[in-house]
């Protein structure tokens, strides 16, 4: 690694807490790679707990890697590095496993961009002997790894806490490299939560559409994700500290995991059932030696589910910490929860209606009127939290025009709000409004759903700004349709996508480019509303809800 990339690397490392530092030898090597930046990558959760899981193993060294900063890559052209593990500046090429963490589909071509940087071939079929074995984790794995198969050469699907570093130490039992990586292959193969897509073959129809899934031996007809039955066991919060982050230097805390709230859109509801939570007693002996003052984030799908979450702030409270909550659900916020958050000086609570009527939140599921949404807000209000964030979807199905415009409605009604209560306390708040793009998800009752044409989401978002134009004390941001276009096709898309990914790798994040030369159509995958007996690609996978009952709960919604 060249000086400078070193130099900035070292500055990093120095400002953090929890580094782990192990020689190597007599272990196996795995460097976990976050597809994105340092300051994207730590920021997450799940990729700091599988760091901290691997390393408790005396038998495994974990060091990590991220996609360098755009105006590092330069110099690693320059200088013809490749990437390298922060903790000892080695090669990733020279570790055993190679294993990325992966939230988000757009991360799929800095995957690429690594494998190129790291000077691993990109194609497992390519990678023989003296090559990393590269491993796929994280919720896109287990969600829909199939645009990812041709090149990955095993993927974890589930909670990694307890299952992966088990994985681990079989690689090492079985020798890792040679024939010994071969046997490994083919008895992890037939382990709890490992899917290795070339002993799966796939059929397709004429039109393209997915015939079947046909199992070799030794792999099983359908792979089971894994899943930790006993949180209390598994503590995870920012093992590794460090201020660059989105988060600062907040220590992040995972009170329970799944959701009850059972909305129609939503991946992690899905797959992360059942939903499960730890106990106030664990939770609070995993903050043990954290020195203070500090200010702990609580994370959840829903953190309101948590039946011991008012005990809990309480107890954090009385222990000198601050408490802080990312997102709420409305409807469901114990008073005396927020009453702690304002009590720690939390500025901004953030909902997510989704819809702004409740003909569209009935139809997602999303159990809430208008008259409850208003009432928390007012809640919000009486305990001096000023500031208001609200996260709406466009593009729903079966969406009004009138129901797009409401969004703007709703985001006055709050301000209104604001303004009564400014009265007392002579500082009016800010409403934030985030709209995203609604995009049909695996897992879920809408996955038999397309996408919202691009063109159509361009006018329903320029609609609302419209609407609120001249408004002051709203905000309004929004994700670049053409952005969700892409994420809906990879989050749906099967294993034909490997060329196209490999063509707008070519021509580096073209992809209006990638799709003039690839010769098929990304609107079949994006805009095509499913039949209810297509196969999809994720099929061949079981992760925790049967397609029945999604198929049941989407004829419910009426679409």
């Amino acid at each position: 690694m060249s000086w400078k990339l070193r130099e900035k690397v070292k500055k990093l490392l120095d400002e953090e807490r929890g580094t782990s530092h192990k020689a190597f030898g007599g272990k196996v090597s795995v460097a976990l790679v976050y597809p994105n930046t340092y300051y994207v990558g730590m920021s997450n959760l799940g990729f700091q707990a599988i760091y901290h899981y691997l390393n408790l193993h005396p038998h495994i060294l974990c060091e990590r890697g991220f996609l360098p900063d755009p105006e590092d890559l330069s110099e690693y052209e320059r200088t013809r590095t490749p990437l390298c593990s922060w903790e000892s500046g080695r090669p990733l090429s020279s570790f055993d496993m190679v294993a990325f963490s992966v939230s988000y589909e757009n991360d799929f071509l800095n995957i690429l961009k690594i494998l190129d940087l790291a000077r691993i071939p990109l194609l497992s079929e390519q990678r023989g002997p003296g090559y990393p074995l590269v491993v796929m984790g994280g919720i896109c794995a287990f969600s829909n790894p199939e645009p990812m198969a041709d090149f990955f050469d095993l993927f974890f699907l589930g909670e990694g806490e307890e299952a992966f570093p088990e994985v681990v130490g079989l690689f090492r039992a079985l020798g890792g490299e040679g024939r010994g990586r071969e046997a490994f292959l083919r008895e992890a193969a037939t382990a709890g939560g490992v899917y290795i897509p070339r002993f799966y073959r796939v059929s397709y129809g004429r039109e393209g559409i997915i015939e079947g899934v046909e199992a070799i031996a030794p792999a099983p007809p359908r792979v089971k994700r894994h899943y930790v039955a006993q949180l209390d066991r598994c503590p995870v919060l920012s093992f590794l500290r460090t201020p660059h982050t989105e988060f600062g230097d907040m220590l992040l805390l995972e009170i329970n995991r799944g959701c009850k709230g059972g909305c129609r859109f939503c991946l992690a509801g899905g797959i992360y059932r059942p939903f499960r939570f730890r106990t106030r007693e664990a939770l609070l002996q995993s903050l043990e030696g954290i020195t203070l003052p500090e200010r702990v984030g609580l994370v959840g799908a829903c953190i309101t589910d948590h039946p011991q979450i008012e005990g809990l702030c309480q107890d954090l409270l009385e222990r000198g910490f601050a408490v802080s909550a990312p997102s709420l659900r409305a409807g469901a916020i114990p008073e005396g929860l927020l009453r702690y958050l304002a009590q720690s000086g939390q500025k901004t609570i953030t909902l997510a209606p989704e819809a702004a009527s409740e003909r569209l939140r009935h139809v997602l599921g999303k159990g809430i009127s208008e008259e409850d949404f208003l009432h928390t807000v007012e809640q919000i209000l009486a305990q001096k939290i000023p500031n208001i964030k609200l996260y709406f979807m466009v593009g729903l199905p079966s969406e009004q025009e009138e129901e797009v415009l409401a969004i703007a409605a709703m985001a006055k009604k709050v301000k209104h709000l604001m303004l009564s209560a400014a009265k007392s306390s002579a500082r009016l708040g800010q409403v934030t409004l985030s709209l995203n793009a609604f995009v049909p998800k695996p897992w879920t009752p809408f996955q038999w759903l397309g996408f919202e044409e691009v063109g159509r989401l361009q006018q329903k978002v320029g609609a609302i700004k419209r609407a609120l134009k001249g408004t002051s004390n709203i905000i309004c941001f929004h994700d670049l349709p053409q952005w969700g276009y892409i994420q809906a096709l990879l989050a749906r898309g099967d294993r034909q996508l490997g060329g196209l990914l490999l063509l707008a790798h070519r021509f580096g994040g073209r992809w209006k480019k990638a799709f003039q030369e690839w010769s098929l159509n990304p609107d079949f995958y994006v805009y095509r509303r499913r039949q209810p007996e297509e196969v999809f690609p994720w099929d061949h996978l079981e992760d925790g809800v049967s397609k029945g009952h999604l198929l049941e709960e989407f004829r419910r919604a009426g679409l």
